[in-house]
């Protein structure tokens, strides 16, 4: 599995290379945690998820990146 990029490295990527959206597969990964958890993250933190199927029922959803980064950057803490 290759590292995974912290918040600053992932900002100074150019915007053309960066996914638009993530799915809850590819946050799982990202974070390295369950897509359970992704799920608990995003509805705590109240962030709007893109999901066109009907109410009720099961699809693929996705999570805009900008809203990745604003959740990634308000829970990325300094060590002391």
């Amino acid at each position: 599995m290759k590292p995974i990029m912290n918040y600053q490295q992932v900002s100074q990527i150019p915007e053309q290379e960066q996914p638009a959206y993530y799915s809850i597969r590819e946050l799982a990964e990202r974070w390295r945690v369950s897509r359970g958890t992704v799920y608990n993250r995003l509805r705590c933190e109240g962030a709007p998820v893109l999901d066109f199927s009907a109410p009720g029922k099961r699809s693929r959803k996705a999570v805009r990146a900008t809203v990745v980064l604003d959740i990634e950057g308000r829970r990325t803490k300094r060590l002391c």
